[in-house]
């Protein structure tokens, strides 16, 4: 095979790549635009449960004693897909902050894999939106068991750490915060068709579930905006690479006509030898 053959393949082979990595770029935006879809609404579903936290400290904080935390669990939320750059490796440097003692649960089989130290739980991540609802009730299934404490101690303490935009988030989620009411104070009391120790342990339960699908969504968008960010970088050196290999596919086929003009003319010399 020639010389210049062999580059014509190469440019052929360069540009399927380019191509492909064209369609799966035109789904990363569409992932990208589905995602902020979901996000919104978390975001509007975890405002309502911060509100009624806080309406409801302001009106029975003298009804709840939260016992003092005892340990800590910590959920690190890396990827389940590749192709984002350092995503995983960053956030397991983020992680050597964590006390030695604290209950590790990972989130993501890329960031299992990397991970080398003990971990507590470890579950598969969210490649795409649909799937984040069935990821969350899995890491609330794992993280039931170890917030349940150990008597006569309470529970740990327990937070979050992914990677978002801005950078690395480590959000503490329990002690469950104590939100106060902005305005003046309500001429009425909440009206509670249940004990305002149960009430307050079923919005706190609500309020864990809207914080760690909210943090997924966003540790989701994260990576798929570095999974595009990667995927542009790749197309930049595919698209660097077709131009030089057409410079020298161009070269190589000035060369074959060179050549094959100084066979004629040699040969057209030859001929008129007597």
């Amino acid at each position: 095979m020639s010389k210049r053959r062999e580059l014509e393949n190469h440019i052929d082979s360069l540009a399927d790549i380019g191509e492909l990595l064209g369609a799966m770029k035109n789904l990363a935006l569409v992932e990208s635009r589905r995602i902020n879809t979901f996000i919104d609404a978390q975001r509007a579903a975890a405002d309502i449960v911060e509100h009624t936290l806080a309406d409801f400290i302001a009106d029975y904080s003298g009804h709840i004693a939260p016992a003092a935390p005892h340990g800590e669990v910590v959920c690190l939320i890396g990827s389940e897909r590749g192709f984002c750059g350092d995503l995983n490796q960053r956030l397991i440097a983020a992680a050597e902050s964590i006390r030695e003692d604290a209950q590790i649960v990972l989130v993501g089989s890329r960031l299992a894999d990397a991970w080398t130290s003990d971990f507590a739980a470890s579950i598969p991540g969210a490649g795409f939106a649909d799937e984040v609802q069935n990821v969350l009730a899995s890491l609330v299934a794992q993280l039931t068991p170890l917030l349940k404490g150990a008597r006569p101690f309470g529970p740990p303490a327990l937070s979050l750490l992914y990677l978002a935009e801005g950078g690395t988030k480590h959000h503490s989620l329990l002690p469950a915060p104590e939100p106060r009411r902005d305005g003046p104070r309500r001429t009425h009391a909440l009206q509670l068709n249940l004990s305002p120790q149960a009430f307050h342990a079923g919005l706190i339960d609500q309020f864990l579930e809207t914080a760690l699908g909210g943090a997924l969504y966003d540790a989701l968008l994260h990576e798929n905006q570095l999974r595009l960010e990667h995927m542009e970088q790749a197309g930049h050196r595919i698209d660097e690479q077709l131009e030089e290999l057409g410079r020298r596919s161009n070269r190589a086929r000035q060369e074959e006509i060179t050549e094959e003009i100084e066979i004629i003319l040699l040969s057209s010399l030859g001929s008129r030898e007597p």
